[in-house]
């Protein structure tokens, strides 16, 4: 670094609290390391101190409405609504997956979404299945070698959102939790 104003200044004590407040997450001190001899400070974590990711991270959970999930934090968060966010009470409207490779949004009436499915134009209504299959002509046509092979790996699923991939509808946040987490481990 060139300049002592490229360094990123530590958090202020009411921006810690007020993230805590928010994501029900912590900042703290995350050790790591086969003897514990590496540290990372103003790291975010779950309440059980499970590393989550940088302080970055937890900003970025503020500005997405999204809380710590404490049965599997790094990689499903809840998504609270704008208006009850950081209540005492917020309501949660859907569970997002993601690694640092990508992420899904998943709420009530999406699919539970499962790695192995195979789309079959039989489990979508007609206009549905008709858009996929034209986006997946289009991507095949205006991809380079190395896309296109991909693209033909993955067939149509590749153009399909993660929230359509499989054929269990989402009925209760727990099936929303669970259509998370399998996008997490997907991607991981």
């Amino acid at each position: 670094m060139n300049s002592k104003s490229q360094l990123k200044a530590d958090p202020t004590a009411a921006e810690i609290q007020e993230i805590e407040r928010l994501t029900l997450g912590k900042i703290g001190t995350h050790t790591f390391g086969p003897n514990g001899e590496y540290t990372l400070e103003n790291s975010f974590l779950s309440q059980s101190g499970e590393y989550i990711g940088d302080f970055d991270r937890a900003k970025w959970y503020v500005k997405n409405n999204l809380m710590v999930d404490e049965e599997y934090p790094h990689g499903v968060a809840a998504m609270s609504t704008s208006d009850s966010y950081g209540t005492a009470t917020p309501t949660i409207e859907a569970m997002y997956g993601y690694t640092h490779r990508g992420g899904g949004l998943f709420k009530i009436g999406d699919r539970v979404f499962d790695a192995s499915y195979l789309p079959v134009a039989s489990d979508y209504p007609e206009d549905e299945w008709a858009k996929y299959t034209t986006e997946y002509a289009n991507s095949l046509n205006h991809a380079d070698d190395f896309d296109r092979d991909w693209l033909t790996e993955d067939g149509i699923a590749s153009v399909i959102p993660f929230n359509r991939r499989g054929t269990t509808e989402i009925k209760t946040l727990q099936d929303a939790f669970m259509a998370a987490k399998n996008l997490s481990n997907y991607l991981g």
